[in-house]
């Protein structure tokens, strides 16, 4: 036995010491000795393991299992060899019967949790992971683990708690600052996850998952230089990593390089061809290219590999609004079939009416969750009303998802009674403090554009919810009870076709609020006034525009000789995507030397280059709205062709309230006629430039104390009509 023990002992040696080949020929010749010795067996079967044979370890734990079955080792090793086999549901009976034999031992919990984290018992893992943790003191790697299941299941500060204890047992831990840098940059906690990132590169310099995410934040931090330096470093350090090519593509995306970033994500999809996030992103290159095909067919991709995708599902609901031909009832179609998808899970947990307006006391509370409680559109259209709904006795809390702030951030905190950043956390964890903090009304202003949290409104955490301002159609979800309109974007008989209950304001459903003032902003004489050529503008985006819309600009200039075009948006600061539009232009018959073409540039400027023009050129069917606000601020008129559609009637409501006629068509060949009548009138366009500013000013489209009282009486009968149902 003596010799045994001693030939034991020396392969022990070998094993601990990583000599495995020696190890193993040493535990042959005890077993030679004495076929079965459980001891051998056992760590013969760890050494197959180590070497990557589990079907071979298996087999001899089993066999030492069978000599000596109350050994707890045996079972937890068989158990991890069963989890190398991709049989996880035996390895978790093998790892419980570790457990049961020895109840303080730490690593069988730990490799329990591997098990259950690999069958999506992420529940059960995470208690596996604290026991494992709390029974060793010091156990990194467990808390490590647990953090990873916590984030998995979106309890994202539970999972920052575990990272932060893993990185305190051990302080050179990479992959836990890494994983931290992540899960902070989900909470869009941009500087913290920088600094996270930072400790894990300073452990390990070409982490490129750590580079890649610290990109993303140091973007998010202003510093789109640094970012792309960040991200182009992740993709040398690892070519092939998925995340460090879709992070560079979202830098050059953001930076408005669109070529670059739709190449950045064809090269991350050679390597990965089933990447659903890659198809999406480069969906959204080609929307914003205005190349609508291949971004429905690339977001459809997407949803193939990974239906999950809500906000892909999203973006397709959305896309359908710029077909020519939309239908109303198509518009429908789309966007209930997110509700079907993403929506429907959650029904059966709503939130139930609340108080009825004969017993209700104190002010109607009202939340509004929007992440663009900042300068931006949904922002601009909604913040005088806002500002006016306390004085209509309305309690306002403000859900705001979005960590930037600016001016008009610190007027919509002044009006709020309570302010609540929800930026990066889940639409669970979003929903459960809404049902916490009980309003009465929950608003949305973002339905399924970009920031907008329709799975929050899909779990219905209000007993009324309403949508507002900053989405242009139905967002087909059977939770939302109403949706804020007026007369002209939802006519009467159109009820059908919204998902929403359609509450009508008296004027617009929005209150503009103008950006500058009369000195930034003075205005100019039109320039064919001033002995210049006709010029005609667009100031929407490329996803607007489309074959009629282009066949219908040539009829006009062709009508017109020497007049221009001035197409300015952001997207064409990107030369290759101007460069593609030049030659649609001229495909249609419009000359490029007729046409100057303007990237992005700050909000004046863009405002100066609406008032360089003489005539408007509204995009069909999906109309402008903040881009026509801007241009008739600046006292030039837009020619529209409104359709049925909610998004198409934008420039139909906006000159209608503010009393500009003659710019309404009833089809092509009327908007053709328009235009040139306008462009035919110089004195005209000069008496509509000096008046129509001073008229949108003192009129109801920037009246938002009357909108505020019309939005409050209809809430308020909202809710006593819903509360009255049995």
């Amino acid at each position: 036995m003596a010799t045994i023990q001693e030939a034991l002992s020396a392969a022990l040696a070998h094993h601990q010491a990583g000599r495995l080949a020696e190890a193993a020929a040493l535990y042959h010749a005890v077993l030679d000795a004495v076929p079965g010795h459980a001891d051998a067996s056992h760590l013969l079967g760890v050494v197959h393991l180590q070497s990557g044979q589990p079907d071979r370890a298996a087999a001899l734990i089993r066999s030492a299992i069978q000599a000596s079955h109350r050994v707890a080792d045996y079972h937890d090793n068989l158990g991890s060899a069963l989890k190398a086999l991709g049989r996880h549901e035996e390895a978790v009976v093998a790892h419980r019967q570790a457990i049961r034999l020895r109840p303080e031992f730490a690593q069988a919990l730990y490799n329990l949790g591997n098990a259950l984290e690999a069958l999506g018992r992420l529940e059960e893992a995470a208690t596996a992971f604290r026991q494992a943790a709390a029974r060793r003191p010091g156990y990194s790697k467990a808390r490590f683990n647990l953090g990873n299941v916590l984030a998995a299941l979106d309890r994202r500060a539970d999972a920052d708690d575990a990272y932060r204890a893993a990185i305190a047992d051990d302080p050179g831990f990479v992959e836990a600052h890494a994983n931290r840098g992540s899960l902070l940059l989900a909470l869009e906690r941009p500087a913290d996850a920088a600094a996270a990132l930072a400790r894990a590169l300073a452990l390990r310099p070409d982490h490129a998952p750590a580079l890649a995410n610290r990109a993303a934040a140091l973007l998010a931090l202003g510093r789109p230089d640094a970012a792309e330096r960040a991200a182009c470093h992740a993709v040398a350090s690892r070519p092939d990593l998925a995340d460090a090519l879709l992070r560079l593509g979202e830098m050059r995306q953001r930076a408005g390089r669109l070529d670059a970033a739709a190449g950045t994500y064809a090269a991350a999809l050679a390597w990965t061809p089933a990447l659903a996030q890659a198809h999406a992103n480069l969906a959204l290159v080609r929307q914003t290219q205005g190349l609508l095909d291949a971004a429905e067919a690339g977001n459809r991709r997407a949803l193939a590999l990974d239906p999950g995708l809500a906000d892909v599902r999203s973006n397709l609901a959305y896309l359908r609004l710029f077909r020519p031909g939309v239908t109303l009832a198509a518009v429908l179609e789309a966007h209930r079939a997110w509700d079907a998808a993403h929506g429907a899970p959650h029904r059966g947990r709503w939130a139930k009416p609340g108080r009825t307006a004969a017993t209700a006391k104190g002010p109607l509370t009202v939340a509004i969750l929007s992440g663009d409680f900042r300068r931006h559109p949904a922002g601009l259209f909604a913040l005088r009303t806002v500002e006016a709904l306390p004085g209509q006795d309305i309690r306002l809390l403000l859900y705001a998802n979005q960590t930037e702030a600016d001016d008009v951030t610190a007027r919509f905190r002044k009006a709020a009674a309570r302010w609540i950043p929800v930026a990066g956390l889940p639409d669970a964890e979003v929903a459960a403090r809404i049902r916490h903090d009980r309003p009465d009304i929950l608003i949305d202003l973002a339905g399924h554009n970009a920031r907008g949290r329709p799975g929050v409104f899909a779990r219905k955490p209000a007993p009324l919810q309403v949508a507002w301002a900053g989405y242009m159609a139905t967002t087909g979800l059977a939770a939302m009870d109403a949706l804020v309109a007026d007369r002209h974007h939802v006519p009467d008989g159109m009820e059908a076709f919204y998902a929403e209950r359609v509450l009508r304001m008296p004027d617009a459903f929005i209150a503009f609020e103008p950006p500058g003032d009369g000195d930034a902003l003075p205005l100019t004489p039109p320039p064919s006034l001033s002995g210049g050529p006709v010029t005609f503008g667009s100031f929407n985006i490329l996803t607007k525009l489309n074959d009629a819309v282009l066949a219908t600009w040539a009829a006009i200039l062709g009508r017109l000789p020497g007049s221009r075009l001035l197409m300015k948006t952001k997207a064409l600061s990107c030369p290759v995507t101007a460069a593609l539009w030049r030659g649609r232009l001229a495909a249609a018959g419009i000359e490029p030397e007729r046409v100057t073409m303007a990237g992005g540039s700050s909000s004046l400027d863009h405002m100066r280059h609406c008032g360089s023009v003489d005539v408007a050129l509204d995009p069909f069917p999906f109309s402008g709205s903040t881009t026509t606000l801007e241009t008739l601020w600046m006292g030039v008129p837009v020619v529209t062709l409104p359709g049925e559609t909610f998004s198409s009637r934008h420039s139909l409501a906006f000159l209608t309230v503010a009393g500009v006629e003659g710019c309404i068509a009833a089809d092509p060949a009327d908007y053709v006629e328009r235009a040139v009548a306008w462009a035919s009138a110089p004195q005209r366009l000069a008496d509509l430039r000096r008046t129509l500013r001073a008229r949108m000013a003192a009129g109801p489209l920037c009246d938002g104390s009357r909108l505020a009282a019309a939005l409050a009486a209809d809430l308020r009968a909202l809710q006593s009509s819903i509360a009255k149902k049995p």
